[in-house]
């Protein structure tokens, strides 16, 4: 068989020879290895650049749910298909090539390892499958290019040549392949002295069948040439595709997988700076100081946008483009940096030619290498844009992680370089000197339940000791926001109704941190939380109802970084529970037609949708939803500490407040309902702006009122 082949035949039973009627086939099995062999080069090249990163963090960790994470999202495509036209043309596209390499192992292991072909039933079944997902593949790609080229959405603005030629060869590698399948099928019916001795192809490769009719009236010779010559092709194409994985945009495929295995499973939290008193330097100012994961997540991104349109900054005019200023700026940045970065590293174990070759190029790399990465490649003004509502992280089906990134840069400018908005400075002198960003006395602290008149309904401690099983950490909006004072006074009173006295820290309670972090103060931070730690281990709290979901998140998922272990709910996860156990009643039913919105830290960071909503539906109120809700919902503008900075509208665009306001006013409701002060306040403002006459309220408000 060196220099012959095996000829193409009717076969007894259902089957198929590999290679039949294809000249040294065998070559094939000799040739996969040149192109495996640029692969792997391509793979080794860039494990390499990835380490560079200096960075440290671990993700090898919880190994079981990482591969969970990893067949989820890769074999079920969990995250892409959330977008569902796009996403179910993916997963038929990945489906479809899945199955292709896994017959094309099944022929290359009939070929090392002599294994048995498919025969009868199983070899129809296996066949039908890659069949019939290799046809969904065609359709997937042309849908695909119809989107990207016909309707052309804004998340794809930046489309590039090289996108094109990649749809073109996968579908030229595809339908290659069923004209193939046509003309072998084609052949065999010829070949046939009966039709029903073929036709289990029609079962097998139904699609195949079809194709098979193109050439009903081409000569068996002819069949037979071109089924030679197509074979050919379509291994030559699908050989340059193995090989063009790591240059191209397809090393997605590769990244992806990557990222699904070391992706974040812990909840949403800021990454901790430990030994924060004996750091050198803060945050991330050079690109390879940043870790490996972040490196892998610039070359993870597709450019598919699907950060773009739903980023509120972007959506109203910023700087910051999840996509553009931040992930792909990065790339572009790291892409030309990191072979100078690889030379610069050989250079140093290497003899002195390899000194002199570093020497020759440093004039060249001088402009990459003087890149500052915050003021010449991202920009301060995209860094402070954020607002940290996780839109981008929630829909981006690579898991890519642009907080981190940016509250990294934002640290190396508050704490490194001095460099941050005048307000953010005020807020932080605030927290400083009176534990609250609003700057007034501490002292003051527990003055709101005298005035709202509720002093009597909770332990204030040390005041009143007494055992409590929740601690009520109220926050600074509740002690020192006139309006939210309300909400407060709503909460202790239905709680009081369910027979519960809350225990309060009063003036020993500070400011959770929240807004600190995320501006860039991890110290400021760290001392806050350090002091509400040591607060609630003195008192021995072990349950904790936080109004604000900033405070919430805190206290939830980041004071465990400092050794502050709690029970914690938002105080809408609380009232469910109530309601669940019967301890709290409506006394009559509100009959409101209202809104609700989604605020970002009880959402998207923590997942919380359905308490809200069902401690509101009891209240008797007619909930609408709004279009951009629940993980889609739509920011208010005040996340990641931008309640304390100034927000300018950009000409042609409204501020991220007031469009969110008209979101939740298009279905004229009577009201508008939040459960945060910061999304009140924004809310509120933006809801006067246009003169309406919805009230906004907070759930606990609205409960309260339903229980008169």
């Amino acid at each position: 068989m060196i220099f012959g082949f095996e000829p193409l035949e009717v076969y007894d039973i259902p089957m198929r020879v590999v290679g039949a009627n294809v000249p040294y086939e065998w070559l094939i099995y000799i040739l996969m290895f040149i192109p495996l062999g640029i692969f792997a080069f391509g793979l080794y090249k860039r494990i390499r650049v990835w380490l560079l990163a200096n960075g440290r963090i671990n993700r090898i960790d919880k190994l079981g749910s990482r591969i969970v994470s990893l067949l989820v999202y890769s074999l079920g495509q969990a995250k892409v298909i959330k977008k569902p036209l796009a996403g179910w043309m993916h997963f038929f596209l990945f489906w479809g090539f899945f199955v292709l390499f896994i017959a094309a192992q099944i022929d290359a292991m009939h070929f090392w390892l002599h294994w048995p072909k498919l025969e009868g039933g199983l070899y129809i079944g296996f066949s039908w499958v890659v069949d019939v997902l290799g046809f969904l593949a065609m359709i997937g790609i042309l849908v695909l290019a119809f989107i990207r080229y016909v309707q052309k959405p804004d998340r794809l603005s930046d489309t590039k040549s090289s996108d094109g030629w990649i749809i073109a060869l996968i579908f030229v590698i595809l339908f290659s392949g069923f004209l193939i399948e046509g003309l072998r099928i084609a052949a065999q019916i010829k070949l046939a002295t009966r039709l029903d001795e073929i036709v289990y192809e029609a079962k097998a490769s139904p699609f195949g069948w079809l194709f098979a009719y193109l050439f009903a009236g081409m000569s068996l010779d002819g069949a037979l040439m071109w089924h030679r010559i197509l074979w050919w092709f379509h291994m030559a194409l699908a050989f340059g595709f193995i090989a063009l994985v790591p240059f191209t945009k397809l090393w997605h495929i590769i990244t992806s997988m990557f990222n699904y295995f070391v992706r974040d499973l812990e909840a949403s939290a800021c990454r901790m700076v430990y030994n924060i008193e004996e750091a050198e330097s803060f945050g991330v100012e050079r690109i390879e100081d940043f870790t490996w994961k972040d490196i892998i997540d610039l070359d993870a991104c597709i450019r598919c946008g699907r950060c773009q349109e739903n980023c509120p900054a972007y959506l109203t005019g910023k700087h910051l483009n999840p996509k553009l200023t931040l992930i792909q700026a990065m790339k572009a940045h790291w892409d030309a940096k990191a072979p100078y970065l690889l030379a610069a590293k050989d250079a140093g174990h290497a003899e002195g030619h390899a000194e002199m070759a570093m020497t020759a190029e440093a004039e060249e790399a001088k402009p990459v290498m003087e890149q500052h990465l915050i003021y010449d490649v991202v920009t301060s003004d995209v860094v402070w844009d954020c607002t940290n509502c996780r839109a981008c992280m929630e829909h981006c089906p690579m898991f890519i992680e642009h907080i981190p990134k940016i509250i990294e840069m934002r640290r190396n400018l508050v704490m490194w370089q001095g460099d941050m908005p005048g307000e953010a400075q005020m807020a932080f002198t605030n927290m400083e000197r009176n534990y609250n960003p609003w700057g007034v006395g501490f002292s003051n602290r527990a003055g709101w339940l005298q005035e709202r008149g509720v002093r009597d309904m909770v332990n204030l401690l040390p005041e009143d000791g007494g055992d409590f099983e929740y601690l009520l950490y109220a926050g600074c909006a509740v002690a020192f926001d006139d309006r939210y004072k309300r909400v407060g006074e709503a909460l202790i009173k239905v709680a009081n109704k369910a027979g519960i006295k809350f225990g309060y820290l009063g003036t020993e309670e500070y400011c959770c941190g929240d807004s600190a972090r995320r501006l860039g103060n991890e110290y400021l931070f760290q001392t806050l939380a350090n002091s509400n730690i040591e607060s609630f281990n003195n008192y021995g709290v072990k349950k904790i109802v936080a109004v604000c979901p900033h405070c919430y998140n805190c206290v939830k998922n980041e004071y465990p970084q400092l050794g502050g272990q709690y029970e914690v709910y938002h105080y809408t996860e609380f009232l469910a529970k109530l309601l669940a156990e019967g301890k709290i009643k409506m006394s009559r039913s509100l009959g409101a037609k209202l809104t609700y919105h989604d605020s970002c830290f009880l959402g998207r960071h923590n997942n919380v949708y359905d308490e809200p909503r069902t401690v509101i539906k009891a209240t008797g109120c007619n909930l609408i939803e709004v279009e951009r809700g629940r993980e889609f919902g739509f920011c208010c503008g005040a996340g990641g500490g931008r309640m304390w900075l100034e927000e300018h509208a950009v000409e042609g665009y409204k501020r991220i407040n007031d469009t969110r306001t008209d979101q939740l006013l298009e279905p004229n409701p009577e009201m508008v309902i939040t459960n945060c002060p910061f999304c009140l306040t924004m809310i509120n403002d933006g809801v006067k702006g246009v003169e309406s006459e919805a009230q906004v309220l907070d759930v606990a408000e609205l409960v309260w009122r339903a229980m008169q």
